[in-house]
């Protein structure tokens, strides 16, 4: 009874394990580790309350409200513990809710959506947004505890599980990581062996309980389920096989059929992309997911008088603490109404010139909205939109910009070549956010710096060589991801240097890095680069036709902007084969490779017989990018893999598996093939018949796994007076089978029990009875073996005799 009690917390532990060991992937959502902590707090906690409940509960009467009490006992638990590690001081007794605690839980749930809205990933982890995480994740073990136990359903828990990985998984570049997939994975096959080695009925109720107490006559003793026979009902090795296909053949088919996943096998290097940035999520997230969708994510329109090619913006990034860079929140900053934007920086050293761009956002969900650099006044945009003085960026609530329609006004100045190289002043009234060296500058990237700006007397020689030199790097959307530098640190600028390939976010951070190092202010834009002439034009009053143009998911860019006093914020474009060099800084390199999206788009994201594609001619000159190959699909790797994989499985379990199939083919032949059943059991754990042994004699022998209840000597007794009764007694005797069925079931788990665990897998995976008939099969066939081998060798001494004599 005691081992009944207590024998769900196997499923408990290893439901900790998953979820609080899933929980370490959100390093990299959330800075550092420090919340992980009370997260494991909460869960354990959660955890240990539905503990505490079955054991209390285990083996009384009234089975059908254990679950709602488990329930209710986790849920109590799970609220102590919240109260405990984030409302102490609102709480009474510092673990029950008092009146101010929903007041202090509300402003945790304002602070924690205004991060999941605005702040940038790795976001701070301040109270609300752990408090979150937490209680989020709490949730989700006494979900799973439900399924896996009460349900019965342990198998099916790991759909809850799966909910542990599903937001680093969305928002981390390289998924969840190794160390947080490791630990869920190894706690959800934990639950499955704890579950299917005690049967699937920690507790002792259920509906298998109150169907044989309805069936056992008043005053007897209830026959005990077996857990032989619920283990396999709950995952018996064909379902287990059918399970590992199943996984394989979905984490195949994932990839393909959800728009989303970019690499890899599900979770596992999968990355959900959005058209543009995810709301209010740091835009560099998914800015690389977009570019490497096969088709165009969304469709934006515009349509401009503009006589350069047009860059959209939607934020600027000029935060970077050596870790990555963030957009800054300042939307206490923000400025209304959208009618009078101006600059921080007047521009004083050339001449502006003023354009005019009507925008249609279509499905582009962000609360930016996108506006050519830099506007002055934007209308007819619905819903609430401030201005930030900073960087003149436009923002609204999340998603605003969706379905949106405007018009926007913009200034730029007249830049050319002589007014960047007499724009050598001290640079005023910039903050240090956009000025200061980030920390843990790699001697190698400081040096790359140095030498490529050798020699170079002005900012804007130095700006233009740097990039030259990177102009010369080759660009490819998944090397980076292939190759394990995505995304935008100290570190990956390090290694794309070495490397020298990758795209826009790359190519933007390493000129924005270096330019600082050589003294020169700098930032990055996010954005959609020019975009595709639709062939339409756009009619609008006070202006003649604006010639319109198409931008989606595949033109999402970012690009450095480095300040040059009296010019203010200039572009530049040091990313190869995206975007349009300008040509204030064109050079003999960058003019040689300065094919822009219009007429060259790398990794044949146009391919040949679409509108706006370049001409085959051309395609076939281009230079391949190391994303782009012509090897067989992905598909057919994959598939070779899968099939390994399979055959695998297929190989662990084929043994265990026919084990199965003959312990169901006897148990279905009646007393003899019960009895024969329980001999396989003691051949399986070395007890086997011996031929002199009389049924009661071979009982008596497998008591030797006795514990101290007697179970296992009362399920022999039954066992054995049924098979002597139907193998010697009268003829027509009507045998209790189902009694035998549940009695070698009892004898089985006993015999499991009584192993050690490396002993009880190996029996598990490799049974010796599974190979019984091999072994009778080898003994048949020996002395006939022997007597050829005997055959064999005489003639072969006859024919050297032969040999001998004849020479």
């Amino acid at each position: 009874m005691r081992a009944r009690r207590f024998a769900h917390l196997g499923v408990e532990a290893f439901l900790a394990l998953s979820v609080a060991g899933g929980a370490a992937s959100y390093g990299g959502v959330l800075r550092g580790f420090s919340w992980l902590y009370p997260v494991i707090v909460v869960t354990c906690a959660a955890l240990a309350g539905t503990a505490l409940a079955r054991a209390a509960l285990a083996g009384r009467r009234g089975a059908p409200w254990h679950p709602v009490v488990v329930a209710v006992a986790g849920l109590a638990a799970w609220v102590a513990a919240m109260c405990a590690m984030f409302f102490r001081a609102t709480s009474l007794a510092g673990l029950i809710p008092g009146p101010r605690t929903f007041a202090s839980a509300r402003e945790a749930l304002d602070q924690a959506w205004h991060t999941v809205v605005f702040d940038a990933v790795p976001a701070a982890p301040n109270i609300g947004i752990v408090a979150l995480l937490a209680g989020a994740l709490g949730l989700i073990a006494l979900v799973a505890e439900t399924i896996a136990i009460s349900c019965r359903l342990p198998a099916l828990a790991g759909i809850a599980l799966l909910a542990v990985l599903v937001v680093p998984a969305t928002l981390k570049p390289n998924s969840v990581g190794a160390v947080g997939f490791a630990a869920a994975a190894a706690g959800y096959l934990g639950i499955l062996a704890t579950a299917q080695a005690d049967g699937g009925r920690p507790d002792g109720g259920g509906t298998e309980g109150r169907r044989s107490r309805r069936e056992t006559p008043r005053g007897a003793r209830a026959p005990e389920r077996s857990t032989g026979e619920l283990a396999a009902a709950a995952l018996s090795p064909g379902r287990l096989i059918i399970l590992i296909a199943a996984i394989v053949a979905g984490a195949l088919a994932l990839p393909q059929v959800v728009p989303g996943f970019d690499r890899g096998l599900f979770p596992e290097g999968a990355r959900l992309r959005s058209f543009g940035q995810n709301v209010g999520l740091n835009p560099l997230i998914s800015l690389g997911s977009d570019l490497r969708s096969a088709e165009g994510v969304g469709i934006l329109r515009y349509a401009t008088n503009s006589t350069i090619p047009l860059y959209l913006r939607t934020v600027t990034v000029s935060t970077f603490d050596g870790g990555s860079w963030a957009p800054d929140n300042r939307d206490d900053q923000l400025q209304y109404p959208l009618t009078g934007i101006t600059p921080r920086t007047p521009i004083t050293a050339a001449p502006s010139v003023t354009t005019t761009t009507v925008i249609t956002t279509g499905g582009f969900t962000s609360p930016y909205l996108p506006a050519p650099y830099a506007p002055t006044t934007v209308d007819g945009q619905r819903g609430r939109f401030g201005w930030d003085p900073a960087d003149l960026s436009i923002k609204g609530d999340p998603g605003a910009s969706r379905d949106q329609f405007y018009t926007v006004r913009s200034t730029r100045p007249d830049i050319t070549r002589d007014a960047l190289a007499t724009a050598n002043g001290t640079p005023r009234g910039l903050s240090s956010e956009v000025r200061d060296v980030p920390r843990g500058v790699p001697a190698s990237v400081r040096s790359a710096a140095e030498d490529v700006t050798r020699g170079k007397a002005t900012a804007f020689e130095r700006a233009v060589a740097i990039q030259a030199w990177l102009r010369t790097f080759q660009y490819s959307e998944r090397a980076p991801v292939e190759d394990g530098y995505d995304g935008t640190g100290m570190d990956v600028l390090e290694t794309f240097l070495q490397k020298r390939s990758g795209y826009c976010i790359h190519f933007a951070a390493a000129m924005a890095v270096m330019a600082r190092i050589v003294g020169i202010p700098s930032r990055i834009a996010v954005g959609f680069a020019p975009g595709r002439p639709t062939g339409q034009t756009v009619a609008i009053p006070s202006a003649q036709a604006l010639t319109e143009y198409q931008v989606d998911g595949r033109d999402a860019h970012a690009w450095p902007e480095l300040y040059f006093e009296g010019l203010g914020w200039v572009p530049f474009e040091p990313t190869p084969s995206r975007g349009v060099t300008p040509a204030y800084s064109l050079t003999d390199s960058a003019a040689q490779s300065g094919s822009t999206n219009l007429d060259q788009l790398n990794e044949g994201l146009f391919p040949s017989g679409v509108p706006g594609a370049p001409p085959a001619e051309s395609q076939a000159s281009a230079p391949a990018a190391s994303g782009a190959s012509t090897e067989a699909s992905p598909w057919v790797a994959a598939a070779l893999v899968a099939l390994g994989v399979l055959a695998a499985a297929l190989v662990l379990t084929l043994p265990a598996a026919l084990r199965a199939a003959q312990r169901r083919r006897r148990l279905d032949r009646g007393l003899d093939g019960i009895w024969e059943e329980l001999e396989a059991v003691g051949v399986d754990h070395g007890l086997p018949p011996d031929p002199a042994d009389s049924p009661r004699a071979y009982a008596k022998r497998l008591t030797a796994w006795e514990t101290d209840d007697g179970g296992l000597r009362r399920a022999l007794d039954t066992l054995t007076a049924e098979y002597e009764r139907h193998a010697y007694g009268r003829p027509g005797y009507d045998a209790d089978e189902e009694a035998a069925r549940r009695a070698v079931a009892v004898v089985h788990e006993r015999a499991r029990h009584a192993q050690r665990p490396v002993r009880r897998a190996r029996i598990a995976a490799l049974p010796p009875s599974a190979f019984a008939w091999l072994a009778r099969a080898l003994t048949a066939v020996a002395p006939a073996a022997k007597a050829a081998g005997a055959t064999i060798r005489a003639a072969a001494k006859a024919a050297a005799r032969g040999v001998k004599r004849r020479s």
